[in-house]
């Protein structure tokens, strides 16, 4: 399949080689888990060639182009997580001869609408689109319309969902609900509970909001702070809440690398008396759940996510109706069951 990658993916290169070959548990169990997680991912991908298969069979019949070519706008591909998603997708695009365009705006909302701009002008027939900020993609979705190019919105949701043609998210919110329900049997009433957030991302708001609402005012929330959803970023805020808090109870962050950032920031001021939560069960996460540093991680499933965005693509090319919103099921991840998902993939 030709396809063109419009920015350096060295930095996404390292990071999936430091994150292969880990584990944890006895050897039996780690092998089991891992040759468990691959029949699921085997699995799960040939489900969504199945799945897409007929929609594209309707395509050819009514008449649609011979080939297909499609763009995938993601917030930043040094993300292992929109990696697997790209990889969901690509796996029936290469399948059927079509093409895949993928741009990296690297978390800058500017740059991912004229980059956006730049895929219509290559003429893309339909976009995969994860925005970095919600409203301001706006314009790029009216461009969208204007020319006639459906959009399958995966991740995290636009706001103006008049514009794209379907919503595939996990159900954020109820990630949120599972982190506080186990934090509370976890910590007494009162604790203080620092939330590292993404305000510019609808689906780091509701994990967010999700949280706070099942909670219901038992925890001292001490601070809601931007972690831009990055390790560093979110070691240099948890550093400060320690120092200003030292008897914080907990980090709960949206996502996990900027878990793992309150991990590390834990690690550097040797204390073990805090429980860090994090939301998306990416290797790095697990493994930390695995060692005992992390409390456990609100799971998604980036291969579904990219299951159901690539079929509904098929099917919006092939003139079908698609459910407007599609929500893919969370779970939480501790230290009871992490070696049942395996420690260097994704469930």
């Amino acid at each position: 399949m030709k396809r063109k990658v419009l920015a350096a993916l060295l930095t996404l290169t390292i990071a999936g080689a430091s994150l292969a070959g880990c584990s944890g548990g006895k050897t039996g169990e780690t092998t089991t888990a891992a040759q468990t997680q691959a029949e699921t991912k085997a699995e799960t991908k040939a489900e969504a060639k199945e799945t897409a298969k007929e929609s594209i069979a309707e395509v050819k019949e009514n008449g649609g182009k011979e080939h297909y070519k499609f763009g995938f706008a993601a917030t930043t591909m040094n993300n292992p997580f929109f990696h697997a998603i790209q990889e969901a997708i690509e796996e029936v695009v290469d399948e059927n001869g079509d093409e895949l365009i993928v741009i990296d705006a690297q978390n800058d909302a500017q740059k991912q609408i004229s980059m956006v701009e730049d895929l219509l002008t290559q003429g893309i027939d339909l976009l995969f689109l994860c925005p970095i900020d919600s409203a301001s993609i706006k314009s790029s979705l009216e461009q969208c319309g204007k020319a006639g190019v459906p959009v399958v919105n995966f991740d995290t949701d636009v706001y103006d969902v008049d514009l794209v043609n379907t919503i595939i998210v996990s159900d954020n919110y109820y990630a949120g609900e599972l982190v506080a329900e186990d934090m509370m049997k976890k910590l007494p009433e009162g604790s203080k509970v620092c939330i590292l957030t993404s305000p510019s991302a609808e689906a780091c708001i509701k994990r967010q909001n999700g949280f706070k609402d099942k909670a219901d005012g038992y925890f001292k929330i001490v601070s809601e702070i931007d972690g831009k959803g990055d390790t560093a970023t979110s070691l240099g805020i948890a550093e400060d809440v320690l120092q200003g808090n030292p008897d914080l109870g907990a980090f709960y962050a949206i996502n996990d690398p900027s878990a793992i950032g309150c991990v590390q920031a834990l690690e550097s001021q040797k204390k073990t008396d805090v429980l860090v939560y994090g939301v998306d069960g990416q290797p790095m996460g697990k493994q930390a759940i695995s060692e005992g540093t992390m409390e456990a991680t609100a799971a998604q499933s980036p291969i579904n996510i990219g299951k159901e965005s690539v079929a509904a693509a098929y099917k919006i090319l092939s003139g079908e109706s698609v459910e407007k919103n599609i929500l893919v099921p969370t779970f939480l991840i501790d230290k009871n069951n992490v070696t049942e998902y395996g420690l260097d993939g994704w469930q």
